[in-house]
């Protein structure tokens, strides 16, 4: 291999210069990012959509008579891929993009947020519904006979909606899948988990599913940082451990979402987040180094006093280590990039799936529903896979128009195994050679080489891991492995970035899906 990777440089010091920059988080977003994916079914009209095969295909016919898509009747491409009905699934469902702060979106939020609409959300909730049984309908291949291994609400303020619009939306699932090996997990602020006696939490408990979960966005505990938020009425810490006992006497865990290295935050503050945290007595901790700086997009990327309060990387590594430190200490198991979890319910049948799944493509499919919803479907034997993903507007037939769509051949199917499996902190070397017929340190052995000396990486035997430091600086490292191939895939790409799709209305004509069952 080259020693040239990128712009004819030699990895080494690519990877230094990408160390200095912001560190974001495209391991956990997925390969490819959104920029380089393509429109599902450009200048097509609306009868035309993906099918989780890759193929473009008339479905009008197949969704009037409510029948599967027919394989002699492609408009115009055959199938990139063959379905493989033996990988078990992971179904995510973002019920809506709303949410509820006292200030224009949370000034850090990188996710949707769209100002609160019941009549809006019962709308996309219906269109949820249907469209579920849309892809069912034109995609008999990609559920039939599939084990769901775990679903997961989410996307934001997914407890805004109410308990019937979860249960309604699980119903409409199981009329397609057999859920009840299944984790379940409800995401949403800890105050909403408390409303109505609970009522969120006992319909959760309710569920026939194997086990149900909860995940709180807490952020901070610090009262100043959460008022800037506009989140103080989400719930401080006395209602969080309320929301866990109550859940817990319910027989479910429980998971809370910590933001490291705010503007203007101490590690003496950061610390004191996870101290509130374990004694809350949540059976995860999630870690998240805040994501900000100039030209982000998000509010607070454009308040220059804002930025000017950011820690430096070194000063937000040593937050990031210290606070990883204390959760381990206090007994609990790094699992992946940023969950950390109790080490008995990691040794259980109640530790987190959905998340470890989302994280081993080798094994696992992927089934999104709703707005900015991710698909993925992989056949490694061919070298070939797909990913599919929802616009906002989710009125229109799954997977057409303006939605995106990614088709992986085998070099992309690599970079995907890479960023997906490190995010687990490690790969293995014989797994990426059953795969792909090669040693991974063949064909990135110099990159490695760069991230090891930059101690970011060991190698050790078979196994690949990434260091403390490593994990803090994953973006540069990933950002490195694809860079070349980035590059070579914008030419075919929609040029659509993440904030195009966020900044997107949520259309009310979802409502069609009403006439069409």
């Amino acid at each position: 291999m080259s020693r040239m990777t990128e712009r004819g440089e030699p990895p080494e010091d690519l990877l230094e210069g990408r160390m200095g920059r912001p560190q974001r988080h495209r391991l956990l977003q997925g390969y490819p990012a959104v920029p380089l994916m393509r429109p599902a079914a450009p200048g097509t009209w609306p009868g035309r959509a993906r099918l989780a095969d890759g193929a473009l295909q008339d479905v009008s016919r197949a969704l009037a008579l409510r029948i599967p898509a027919r394989r002699d009747e492609v408009a115009d491409e055959p199938p990139w891929m063959a379905l493989d009905a033996t990988r078990p699934l992971i179904i995510g469902v973002i019920p809506h993009t709303q949410c509820v702060p006292s200030v224009r979106g949370c000034g850090f939020c990188t996710f949707p947020h769209d100002a609160p609409d019941k009549r809006e959300r019962e709308v996309v909730i219906e269109g949820v519904c249907a469209e579920i049984a849309r892809v069912a309908a034109l995609n008999d291949d990609a559920l039939r006979g599939r084990e769901v291994r775990a679903v997961y609400f989410g996307g934001g303020t997914a407890n805004l909606a109410s308990v019937g619009d979860v249960r309604h939306i699980f119903g409409a699932l199981a009329e397609h899948v057999d859920l009840s090996q299944a984790e379940v997990t409800l995401e949403g602020v800890p105050s909403l988990f408390r409303t109505r006696l609970s009522a969120h939490l006992r319909g959760l408990a309710r569920l026939e599913a194997r086990h149900k979960r909860i995940s709180m966005g807490i952020q901070t505990f610090e009262p100043a940082a959460i008022q800037r938020m506009g989140r103080a009425a989400f719930g401080d810490h006395a209602v969080v451990c309320k929301v866990v006992r109550r859940a817990h006497g319910l027989g479910l865990t429980t998971s809370g979402d910590l933001l490291l290295n705010l503007p203007g935050q101490t590690t003496a503050q950061m610390l004191d987040d996870v101290d509130k945290a374990i004694e809350s007595g949540l059976d995860q901790i999630c870690l998240y180094n805040l994501v900000l700086y100039a030209g982000l997009g998000t509010l607070w990327s454009e308040d220059p006093e804002v930025l000017a309060a950011m820690r430096t990387n070194a000063e937000a590594l040593d937050g990031w280590l210290r606070t990883r430190e204390r959760l381990l200490a206090a007994g609990f198991v790094q699992t992946t990039l940023t969950n950390f979890e109790r080490a008995e319910v990691h040794a259980s049948e109640r530790r987190f799936v959905y998340e470890e799944a989302s994280f081993t493509p080798e094994t696992y499919d992927a089934l999104g529903f709703g707005p900015l919803a991710i698909s993925t479907f992989l056949d490694f034997g061919s070298g070939r896979g797909v990913k599919l993903m929802r616009r906002k507007r989710i009125h229109a037939v799954p997977w057409s128009g303006g939605d995106l769509y990614f088709p992986y051949d085998a070099a992309d199917l690599r970079l995907l195994f890479l960023t997906r499996t490190l995010a687990r902190t490690r790969l293995e070397r014989a797994t990426y050679l059953r795969l792909f017929g090669a040693d991974v340190l063949d064909e990135f052995g110099e990159i490695f080489a760069a991230s090891t000396a930059a101690g970011l990486t060991t190698v050790e035997g078979d196994r690949i891991e990434l260091t403390p430091e490593g994990m803090f600086f994953s973006d540069a490292l990933v950002g490195l492995l694809a860079a070349s191939r980035a590059e070579a895939l914008r030419a075919e790409a929609a040029g659509v970035r993440t904030r195009d799709l966020h900044a997107a209305t949520v259309d009310r004509s979802a409502q069609v899906y009403r006439g069409m069952g």
